[in-house]
């Protein structure tokens, strides 16, 4: 199977990640939007979130562009998932957002929340942090 032929990763984007990128020019998670066979999603919540953390004119019109190539999943309905999982109320619509929208990948930043899930795989959803992400695809 080519590269052509190979299925996409898909990669859920929480709202750190798309203000990381959008923040200053050349955020080396803006990467991400350079690489081949990577299918880029995040949902209608994590862009409520992502809005109001872009103080300045230039940040909200890097995002514009970078929002040509990501697709907007809305969740429709919330479904519930494990509640083993440590996580609070406000970030289980990412991860329920990431599930539904069949990503193979949450991508977060939030070390405090989404970090002691790391690595591992919820509902077919890998949780990674950026930079285990961009290693993995660099290996690729």
């Amino acid at each position: 199977m080519t590269e052509a032929e190979s299925p996409a990763t898909s990669l859920f984007l929480d709202a750190n990640v798309l203000v990381s990128a959008a923040w200053k020019e050349g955020a080396e998670i803006a990467a991400l939007w350079r690489m081949k066979n990577v299918r880029l999603i995040t949902s209608s919540y994590v862009m409520g979130e992502v809005l109001r953390n872009l103080p300045r004119i230039d940040q909200a019109e890097r995002l514009r562009v970078l929002m040509r190539s990501v697709e907007v999943f809305t969740l429709e309905v919330f479904q519930e998932f494990d509640a083993s999982f440590p996580l609070p109320l406000k970030d289980r619509p990412v991860l329920a957002g990431a599930i539904a929208a069949g990503a193979d990948h949450l991508v977060s930043g939030d070390k405090r929340h989404f970090g002691p899930l790391y690595g591992k795989v919820i509902q077919g959803v890998r949780i990674t942090s950026p930079p285990e992400l961009l290693s993995l695809l660099r290996q690729g």
